[in-house]
């Protein structure tokens, strides 16, 4: 990608029909936008399931047409509770 356009919306000022949230419709370049398409989350659930509108790479998921998700079990990120002693 140049380094003068929008890294989301390739410096069309437009994401999926709508206005560029990052740019503001200008299709400049800007930090947000680039540290977003660098450390997005997988987004194929929102077309086909198989690739990410985002980067337009196959789907970051493990499984095809499955995307996993992680549910957290309210610990914290622990599989049990923190018992202190």
């Amino acid at each position: 990608m140049t380094d003068d356009v929008c890294d989301l919306c390739k410096g069309a000022g437009t994401w999926n029909g709508n206005p560029c949230v990052y740019c503001n419709g200008t299709g400049e370049w800007n930090q947000a936008a680039q540290s977003y398409v660098k450390n997005h989350i997988c987004q194929c659930i929102t077309l086909d399931r198989k690739f990410c509108p985002v980067c337009n790479k196959p789907c970051h998921h493990d499984t095809s047409l499955s995307p996993k998700q992680t549910i957290d079990s309210g610990h914290g990120g622990m599989s049990v509770p923190e018992i202190p002693m």
